[in-house]
């Protein structure tokens, strides 16, 4: 083969790679747009989280009767996801008066309630009725999976009464 084969196969092999590399970046988007598309219970790694229609654990950390339902979020300072959430979050509160907002952010005082909630992974959204209830929770990456679990949620509450 001469040298002008060689080259031109070098240069092909390496618009190839680009070519797969550019490939698994946009497979791994797709991933993450449909694990942000889950259903309104969230994502639920083995057992993490309350279990819902049980009694918020240690409910005395909490003001439940002040709304409809409560979102316990749990957040840590380097969750990129967290930062985009949580501004939406507050937002969501302060329009819907029918929630309200409780923010746990991941430090060391805040190891214990991290624990009795079982939850290790952030974003995490536990919602909760004003009777201290758990109705719901899981992993949150977005607004709208947070909106649908408020929604299936009241819906449920709706189709009870």
């Amino acid at each position: 083969m001469s040298g002008t084969a060689w080259i031109a196969s070098y240069v092909l092999l390496w618009i190839a790679v680009l070519v797969l590399g550019l490939a698994v970046v946009v497979l791994l988007r797709h991933i993450g747009v449909l694990h942000a598309r889950l259903g309104p219970q969230g994502v639920h790694h083995g057992n993490e989280g309350p279990t819902v229609g049980d009694p918020a654990p240690a409910a005395g950390w909490f003001d439940y009767a002040g709304a409809e339902l409560t979102l316990v979020t749990f957040t840590a300072p380097g969750c990129p996801l967290c930062a985009e959430l949580v501004p939406s979050l507050e937002r969501l509160a302060r329009v819907d008066r029918t929630v309200q907002l409780q923010l746990v952010d991941h430090g060391r005082d805040e190891v214990g309630v991290f624990a009795a909630w079982n939850v290790s992974q952030t974003p995490y959204v536990v919602a909760v009725d004003r009777d201290g209830i758990v109705r719901g929770g899981g992993i949150a990456n977005s607004l709208e999976q947070v909106e649908t679990l408020i929604d299936s949620i009241q819906g449920e509450q709706r189709d009870a009464a």
